[in-house]
């Protein structure tokens, strides 16, 4: 499912799962706050909108401002890693705000620490 209106994509998950509770159902997400409400139904597999793009348009980005392919490449898995580890953890969280904004703050942190690192020659 890819429709542009998000709930109309959260009620058909909903009529899908109880008509066809064996279907596997795969939606695109226009957000992280949406993904949340679909992983909340329980959808096989998502795909965020622009996710799978920007780490593709970063990597070209680092290569063209002289990082080495190898680095650029590095850099963009460690920040795609990171981000799906958080977005899933993120979910137990995200409907109290206060403590998704810690979470989000905590996880700016780490990401930064992970880069330091990287370019320490450390995370490898």
């Amino acid at each position: 499912m890819a429709p542009d209106d998000r709930d109309a994509v959260l009620r058909t998950v909903e009529v899908a799962r109880r008509n066809v509770p064996n279907l596997q159902v795969f939606a695109r997400t226009r957000n992280r706050r949406h993904a949340h409400l679909l992983m909340d139904r329980t959808v096989d597999g998502l795909v965020r909108d622009t996710f799978h793009s920007s780490p593709g348009l970063a990597e070209d980005s680092l290569v063209a401002l002289g990082i080495p392919a190898e680095d650029a490449a590095q850099s963009v898995a460690l920040f795609r890693d990171h981000d799906e580890r958080n977005s899933i953890e993120a979910q137990a969280i995200y409907r109290d705000e206060k403590q998704l904004i810690q979470s989000t703050r905590q996880a700016a942190e780490e990401l930064t620490s992970l880069f330091e690192a990287d370019r320490r020659g450390e995370a490898r």
